[in-house]
């Protein structure tokens, strides 16, 4: 090893089997996970070295723009030492996160209303679980952090922040915390940095780690991973049509083979199914196929789909209701069969199922929602339905931008190669949102 990664391998994380407490596959699974994080860290850290050796001058964020750059929470500074902490630092942690201050932080960060209280048992829920589990609370402030601005400084805490969760997560998965709901969170929340991120290759090992943990908890017997974060794997099928998951992969519905809906079986299904046909119907813009073709390949599998996304209709579940009438709006925006006001009608329904969600979404989850998206598109142009929409999406836009982020929207269209279709509607969008 040379002189360099001898520095640089502090940075990196470690599972120590011997004590470890999960079975043998398990803990085998899990070294292989640590090893291909640790790899896509070093990646990331050699193309940040100049970066860093830039922040040593003045900073230039305003300490008026960014609360967590004047007051650290008391976990924060017991995680930024420079040793991994140990388990026994770990419960003493969890007593001090009770002061909440710096869930409280995290709050400013993310919400366009700031600090506020729960609305529902679930966010009450969501709320406790955050500011009670460090390697949570870290994770989230690595994102929240990296949003906020995209100043130096700004950048180089949120890397604090990431280093400080994988630093803990090496600890908890050695013990019996390995396979808690927070720790589930905790990955899925770094599963979302990587992604805004556009780090595709941390994205997967955090997918990858998410669902052997999901698989773990089933074999033995605890089935239960908690709804709200099914809700957010869920919800966010409709980014994969598309191209942008946040955090959801076909591979953590398939790990679900216990849960008792099977319509969420379904969804994996479903979406490959809308993306085949988008592709089609693209192809049809280009070389206009004749109307037996038409009928075989488009509208009869189109009628199909129609029926499964009304099926998952649902009052009792909203994030399932919402998936199941964004995905009859794709098709109808796809392949125009109704008229503007019945669009505008189910673009209503889509709107009171979000308005029904038990989580609020944070700046950033709206910012790259596509569910709000087709919303916008599916209603009539001045009716109130599009204007709810509009505005859930020009409010974060704002709010990114008053940070310095001129085009935060950027972070879509550049993942976009196509522009026909339904697909050059969504970057027309997205230049009219941004202008």
């Amino acid at each position: 090893m040379s002189s360099e990664d001898q520095i640089g391998s502090s940075r990196f994380t470690f599972l120590n089997t011997n004590e470890s407490k999960l079975s043998q596959p398990a803990s085998k699974r899990m070294r292989a996970h640590i090893t291909k994080a640790n790899f896509a860290k070093r990646r990331q850290r050699l193309g940040k070295d100049n970066i860093k050796q830039k922040s040593k001058g003045k900073p230039t964020t305003r300490s008026q723009d960014i609360h967590v750059s004047q007051t650290t929470p008391k976990t924060t500074q017991a995680l930024t030492i420079i040793n991994t902490p140990s388990l026994s630092d770990i419960s003493n942690l969890l007593i001090s996160n009770r002061d909440i201050k710096a869930f409280h932080e995290l709050q400013e960060l993310i919400f366009l209303q700031g600090r506020h209280g729960p609305d529902s048992p679930s966010e009450a829920a969501w709320f406790n679980l955050v500011a009670s589990e460090p390697v949570l609370l870290e994770a989230s402030m690595a994102v929240a952090v990296r949003q906020w601005s995209p100043d130096e400084l700004c950048q180089l805490k949120a890397d604090n922040h990431s280093s400080n969760a994988v630093n803990i997560l090496t600890q908890v998965i050695t013990s019996t915390q390995a396979r808690t709901d927070g720790v589930l969170a905790a990955i899925l929340t770094m599963a979302l940095g990587a992604s805004l991120a556009g780090d595709e290759v941390a994205w997967r090992v955090h997918i990858n780690g998410l669902c052997r943990i999901v698989q773990d908890r089933g074999s033995h017997g605890r089935y239960a991973v908690p709804s709200m974060l099914i809700d957010l794997v869920i919800e966010d099928c409709i980014n994969s049509i598309f191209g942008f998951p946040r955090v959801y992969h076909e591979s953590i519905i398939h790990s679900l083979t216990w849960w008792d809906d099977a319509r969420i079986l379904k969804i994996p299904t479903i979406c490959a199914q809308v993306i085949q046909l988008r592709k089609i119907i693209d192809s049809h813009h280009h070389y206009h196929f004749d109307s037996p073709f038409i009928a075989k390949e488009i509208e009869e599998p189109l009628a199909i789909l129609h029926y499964e996304a009304r099926d998952l209709r649902d009052d009792k579940n909203s994030q399932i209701d919402s998936v199941g009438r964004t995905i009859e709006l794709i098709l109808y925006l796809l392949w125009p069969t109704h008229s503007s006001a019945y669009l505008t009608l189910l673009a209503g329904q889509l709107k009171d199922a979000i308005c029904r969600y038990p989580v609020k979404r944070c700046v950033v989850m709206d910012l790259t929602s596509f569910q709000l998206i087709i919303g916008v598109l599916a209603a009539e142009e001045g009716s109130d339905t599009r204007r709810w929409f509009i505005d859930k999406i020009s409010m974060a836009v704002r709010f990114m931008q008053r940070r310095g982020w001129e085009r935060p929207l950027d972070m879509l269209e550049t993942r976009f190669l196509s522009g026909i279709g339904l697909m050059g509607q969504i970057r027309s969008l997205w230049q009219e949102l941004q202008a």
